[in-house]
C-alpha cells in the first residue's frame, strides 16, 4: 500500500490546528484523490474530506468561508469537503460520490 509522501501528513495536521483557530474541532480527515493514491504531480491539490460536529447548523457557504480561511492560512493547495458525522454516515450508506471515496483501498483515514 502507498503511503503519502511525509510532507502532506505535515499539511493535514497543520491545516487540522488552523480549522481548530476557526473553532472547528475535527473527528476525522480524510486524503483521498491522486495524493493518496500516489500518483500526484507537482501541482496536484490535496483532496480531504473533513469530518466535524462543529459543521452542524452551517449552511455550505459558512463552511466554504471557515474552510477558506484556514486554507488560507497554511497556503497549501487544499481542496476540502465538509461534513457532519450524520451527514458523514447517511452518505458514505449509498451510491454517493462520498461512498466511492470511502471505498478507494487508497483513501487514508487521520483521527484527530
Amino acid at each position: 500500500m502507498y503511503s503519502p509522501r511525509p510532507e502532506i501528513e505535515t499539511i493535514i495536521i497543520a491545516f487540522n490546528k488552523a480549522l481548530a483557530k476557526q473553532g472547528i474541532k475535527t473527528e476525522k480527515i480524510f486524503l483521498f484523490g491522486s495524493q493518496a493514491k500516489g500518483t500526484a504531480g507537482e501541482h496536484s491539490d490535496i483532496d480531504l474530506v473533513v469530518i466535524s460536529n462543529s459543521f452542524k447548523g452551517l449552511d455550505f457557504m459558512q463552511r466554504c468561508e471557515l474552510l477558506g480561511r484556514a486554507i488560507a492560512e497554511i497556503m497549501e493547495p487544499i481542496e476540502p469537503l465538509a461534513y457532519t458525522p450524520e451527514e458523514f454516515d447517511v452518505q458514505k450508506q449509498k451510491a454517493s460520490f462520498l461512498y466511492e471515496v470511502l471505498t478507494e483501498p487508497q483513501t487514508i483515514e487521520y483521527q484527530f
